[in-house]
């Protein structure tokens, strides 16, 4: 177990392209320890960053999109991250973050595709980018792993895995802007300890690994009321456990499983998200692998994931 971070605020942000499909949760530390105050859908990205940025805080806000890009990439193009990121209006920047309108144009140069392909494969996409090996588009990260199989390559933004346009529109809408008024970002600029004294870091989470460090299944049914509910007297628990106390109006709505409709899935990932942060805010997880301050560092990491990944 580590020491808790000095973090007084976390903020999860379960994010989609779809406005209407963004839910926050928002804990708050006191000398009783979190309580977690409030869960609303996400305001405008513009208000939401206002309200991240509190100079009465530090804070540190995770989001559900993929934060980096994998070595075989940064190395092909000789960039890093964090560089495209501080300079959006360069030209390279701006050619990097305008999708391409079919696979067959994508150039490393232009790696996204957004559009519906007509006959697109996936090699077209390592055709494109000059690579032999679909593993390669991959951060060590999203490599699978004992307990869950691999994502989808940030650059294949096509079916129900994808999660190219999430992540472009997080880092315009988000990242971008956030970076450009001070804030810090994980792991890219050293491990939490260093930046917990800070009003802002942010960093990517992933609900589903989050499930397993509160002592669910990673294959919760969450799409379903019972699933959810089953899912919530889970982490219910696990709070009475750890000092951890819900506002009783979202106790109440953790009690039903958030409802009837299938859309409960979203408050309940941005639920889950955030007790996963709280278990790495108060030491008892690591906030990443050893290698951290190697590899990960230039790819990114996230948040919590301590499994070694398959090569």
């Amino acid at each position: 177990m580590s020491p808790p971070l000095a973090y007084d605020r976390l903020v999860h942000s379960d994010w989609s392209v779809v406005s209407g499909k963004r839910w926050t949760a928002v804990a708050q530390r006191s000398r009783q320890g979190w309580r977690v105050e409030s869960l609303r859908r996400t305001p405008a990205s513009d208000q939401l960053l206002d309200h991240l940025f509190d100079p009465a805080s530090r804070t540190l806000a995770g989001f559900d999109f993929p934060i980096g890009l994998p070595i075989f990439y940064l190395d092909k193009m000789g960039w890093e991250f964090r560089e495209l990121l501080s300079a959006p209006d360069s030209d390279r920047a701006r050619r990097f973050f305008d999708a391409v309108d079919t696979l067959f144009d994508v150039s490393p140069d232009q790696p996204f595709y957004l559009r519906h392909p007509k006959g697109g494969r996936r090699a077209d996409l390592l055709r494109g980018l000059g690579c032999d090996d679909f593993n390669h588009l991959l951060r060590r990260c999203d490599k699978a792993t004992k307990t869950r199989s691999r994502a989808e390559s940030i650059f294949w933004t096509v079916g129900a895995k994808q999660v190219g346009k999430a992540a472009l529109s997080g880092w315009r809408e988000i990242l971008i802007p956030a970076l450009g008024r001070g804030a810090r970002l994980w792991p890219f600029e050293g491990p939490l300890s260093s930046l917990d004294s800070n009003v802002l870091t942010i960093a990517e989470t992933y609900p589903a690994e989050a499930y397993q460090h509160v002592g669910m299944r990673r294959t919760i049914r969450k799409r379903s009321q019972q699933g959810r509910s089953a899912g919530c007297r889970i982490m219910l628990e696990w709070g009475s456990r750890h000092g951890i106390a819900f506002s009783s109006e979202i106790e109440a709505h953790m009690q039903h499983g958030f409802g009837e409709r299938g859309d409960g899935e979203d408050p309940f990932d941005a639920l889950a998200g955030l007790c996963g942060m709280i278990e790495v805010a108060d030491g008892r997880r690591a906030e990443a692998v050893d290698f951290a301050a190697c590899a990960a560092r230039r790819e990114g990491w996230i948040l919590g994931q301590i499994e070694v990944t398959s090569t």
